[in-house]
């Protein structure tokens, strides 16, 4: 069995994730994630979305994978106190002294983040001496040392799929600490590599020159996202059994797509079949989310920088969730302007159905121009609807990078 593992920073996040196919989710609480900065779960949510979980016979995986102080130790303790009770399938950790707490204390299984940098299966089988059941493998692996790696060693094997990519060596960067104080290693990464950057020469202190890749600046340390959907099937063969995707902090509606996208290829690789036929389609859906040029990462020694500009390319306005259908008329949980006119419904099976909206109306029935974020509103169609989904716009792209 081959999983699917999806980002998952909130409930909402969860639910989405294994509706649109994902096996298992990964999320985080409101310390020690390394996403600080994302709503993450409270106690009161994890025990929902483990219930929720649990109910669909998934998996949830819980983050604990910052790098601690002594003084951290204490509230740890009670987090792991907390989880002994409601037990997730697997804690992600990097930092040994955690790894040791939680070795000595629990029973919980124990994955080794990417954080943590393991390359070879040496360290692999010495970490299996501390009940760690599975290794997120670092990024800087090709497809070749994959093989190698589990040639070697029995443990369970995790690996990016898809995604951002940090610059630093396994995202152990120390730019955002030195440069903001926000630790990239306790979840709080202000994201430096991302800014334009200049050259200064040390006796010209005032002169700052341009790197000329771009008018804008150059953006020297702005990594490309990572797509491994061409090279999946080479992935599974290397012996990976859990393929993740980034983007605990992303929307629902980057979620919902690409575990959508990576659900149905995983089925039909899994089936005996290629996706050759399909990876047009795959990819032009892919690009349909919030993303920078994609690349295949170490895999095939594909990495490159994206010198243009640090932003996402968003080439789809994601405008509300369709809860309910009844006849002509939908209920639209709206997440960002709604008004009469042309629009697509994304569907978990990948199906995309182009509808008209002809007028829109609240829940008693009243008709409004708009529908506003975070509205509950009535639409009416053209015609019938049969696909439940997430309403957006979307344009043609040329950002084809794979």
């Amino acid at each position: 069995m081959v999983e699917l593992l999806a980002p998952a920073g909130n409930l909402e996040k969860i639910k989405t994730a294994i509706n649109y196919g994902a096996d298992a989710v990964y999320s985080g609480l409101k310390r020690f994630g390394l996403r600080s900065r994302a709503k993450n779960l409270s106690f009161d949510e994890y025990i929902k979305a483990l219930e929720f979980v649990r109910e669909k016979n998934k998996k949830l995986y819980l983050t604990l994978n910052a790098y601690l102080f002594d003084k951290d130790f204490e509230e740890l303790k009670k987090i792991v106190g907390f989880l002994n009770r409601f037990k997730p399938d697997g804690v992600i950790v990097s930092d040994l002294g955690v790894l040791s707490y939680i070795y000595n204390n629990s029973d919980i299984d124990i994955h080794i983040s990417t954080q943590a940098n393991i390359t070879n299966s040496y360290a692999a089988k010495m970490l299996k001496r501390f009940r760690v059941k599975r290794v997120i493998l670092a990024r800087e692996l090709s497809i070749d040392d994959i093989k190698d790696f589990k040639r070697n060693c029995s443990l369970e094997l995790e690996a990016f799929v898809h995604g951002a990519m940090c610059m630093a060596y396994s995202g152990r960067c120390f730019m955002s600490a030195f440069m903001t104080k926000r630790s990239a290693n306790r979840g709080d990464c202000a994201q430096s590599c991302r800014w334009r950057y200049t050259i200064v020469e040390s006796k010209r202190p005032n002169e700052h020159f341009e790197v000329e890749e771009h008018p804008e600046g150059s953006f020297v340390f702005n990594s490309c996202d990572l797509c491994a959907l061409p090279v999946l099937d080479e992935l599974i063969k290397a012996g990976v059994s859990s393929l993740k995707i980034e983007g605990r902090m992303k929307s629902i509606y980057y979620v919902a797509v690409v575990v959508a996208v990576y659900r149905d290829a995983l089925n039909t690789i899994l089936s005996g079949g290629t996706i050759d036929s399909k990876l047009e389609f795959y990819l032009k859906e892919l690009e349909r989310v919030s993303h920078r040029p994609y690349c295949l990462g170490f895999y095939k020694n594909d990495v490159w920088q994206y010198t243009k500009s640090s932003g996402y390319i968003r080439n789809c306005r994601f405008v509300g969730v369709v809860e309910e259908i009844d006849g002509n008329v939908a209920r639209v949980a709206v997440r960002d302007r709604l008004s009469v006119g042309e629009y697509e419904v994304f569907g978990k099976d990948l199906s995309i159905e182009k509808i008209t909206v002809k007028g829109i109306f609240d829940r008693d029935g009243n008709e409004k121009k708009s529908g506003n974020p975070n509205e509950i509103v009535y639409i009416k169609l053209a015609k019938k609807l049969n696909v439940r989904g997430l309403l957006r716009v979307c344009h043609e792209s040329n950002s084809r990078s794979l």
